[in-house]
């Protein structure tokens, strides 16, 4: 894909020891989407995107991650 901004990649779970569960960014690592490949599918995804790989969120001291599928206000808003 050709695009002049940073891709970010922040591995969250391994789901059944056949896919990989991460949040992608796109220039800016605060705001991020959520997805699941498998693991040939991931590798390729981040070698085509030229993807930063970020530590674990706990890491960055942000709250760990609600479960699959559930809505997580953002850092600081009321929940």
């Amino acid at each position: 894909m050709a695009h002049s901004m940073t891709a970010y990649v922040r591995v969250m779970a391994i789901r059944d020891g056949r896919f990989v569960e991460f949040a992608y960014a796109l220039g800016d690592d605060d705001l991020s989407v959520e997805l699941i490949m498998p693991f040939a599918a991931f590798d390729e995804f981040c070698r085509r995107e030229g993807a930063v790989m970020l530590g674990p969120a706990e890491a960055a001291g942000a709250p760990p991650p609600a479960g699959p599928g559930l809505y997580r206000p953002p850092a600081g808003a009321g929940g």
